[in-house]
């Protein structure tokens, strides 16, 4: 579908189910949020499907108290047969976590909004723009096209979620129409600086105490190219700090001049195991997670572990080393 062809659709439908990837992020939160109050605005039962405890550093984003859990006795308020599960910030529907087959399985129709590289058919009411920088700047657009006026709490959503996925408007994506996008929405009354701060300037010190314990497992390969760091679920016990919380320490090896791809390996509370990946963009990071059966961008990725974490970090060194030889 093109963006005109899914405006239409939403004006023509009045029920939906708004959902993101599980463990979602300030994008997918952003997303959800934006969205929900954009289509109850135009007249239409919309409801946000919130799986997971929502990190405190994002929970600024929910200024309306919108975030009801799908586990509420009241949730949904209508009839999920006679809804369409949007999905935003991800085209495939096996990362929506614990409810997903409940939501698939209800809703009358589904579909996918998302800037993510496309791996498998997302569907046909689905909208996927991979040179987008985040799903935010899609819904700002969709938004735009239903002509919503935006609150400034929805304004501030988007926002987030640009500042979030962009990198703070540095990353490879971050095109001429995300800043004019951005422009306009500082014109709404958001204030960049506070986004910053909520997003990356209001950690608990247990979040410090985290970063320190995952910095010093921190190893090197291929001549300084590759960092590889470890988080165990007793870092987490220890630290006192939510598994969500450590999902910006990949970034921080990228800071090296010569480092060129960023590992995270990082277990849940429950011993789930996934890996972080990012890239200053000579390799494409989407392409290794989907060789393990993940996804992301080019330079921001992941997947989960389907193995311990000696033999994961042993089979993504060498997926990347291989990569980096051919590059």
């Amino acid at each position: 579908m093109t963006l005109d062809e899914l405006t239409d659709y939403f004006l023509a439908n009045d029920c939906y189910i708004v959902a993101s990837h599980d463990g979602p992020d300030a994008d997918g939160l952003g997303a959800v949020y934006a969205l929900v109050l954009a289509l109850r605005s135009v007249g239409k039962r919309a409801v946000p499907a919130i799986a997971d405890r929502i990190p405190a550093k994002y929970r600024f984003i929910d200024q309306a108290g919108i975030f009801v859990p799908v586990s509420a006795s009241a949730w949904p308020p209508f009839d999920p047969a006679e809804s369409t599960l949007v999905v935003v910030d991800t085209h495939d529907f096996t990362y929506l976590g614990s409810s997903g087959d409940k939501l698939l399985g209800s809703a009358r129709r589904y579909m996918a909004i998302d800037h993510h590289e496309v791996k498998g058919d997302p569907g046909p009411l689905s909208f996927v723009d991979s040179a987008a920088s985040s799903s935010c700047e899609l819904i700002y657009q969709l938004v735009r096209l239903l002509g919503v006026h935006l609150s400034r709490d929805a304004a501030e959503a988007i926002f987030a979620g640009m500042v979030y996925d962009t990198g703070s408007f540095a990353y490879p994506k971050t095109s001429e129409r995300t800043l004019a996008f951005a422009s306009e929405l500082v014109r709404l009354g958001v204030q960049p600086y506070t986004i910053h701060n909520r997003l990356y300037e209001s950690g608990s010190i247990g979040v410090l105490i985290l970063q320190k314990m995952v910095f010093s497992t921190l190893e090197l390969h291929n001549e300084n190219r590759i960092a590889v760091q470890t988080l165990r679920r007793s870092d987490l016990a220890v630290s006192g700090v939510a598994y969500e919380d450590a999902e910006d320490l990949v970034n921080i090896p990228l800071q090296g001049r010569t480092i060129e791809v960023s590992i995270l390996l990082k277990e849940n509370l429950e011993g789930r195991l996934r890996c972080s990946l990012r890239s200053k963009g000579t390799i494409n990071v989407a392409h290794i997670a989907q060789s393990f059966g993940g996804g992301g961008h080019k330079t921001a990725a992941g997947f989960t572990c389907a193995s311990t974490l000696e033999a994961s970090k042993a089979d993504v060194l060498q997926t990347i080393g291989k990569a980096l030889s051919r590059a």
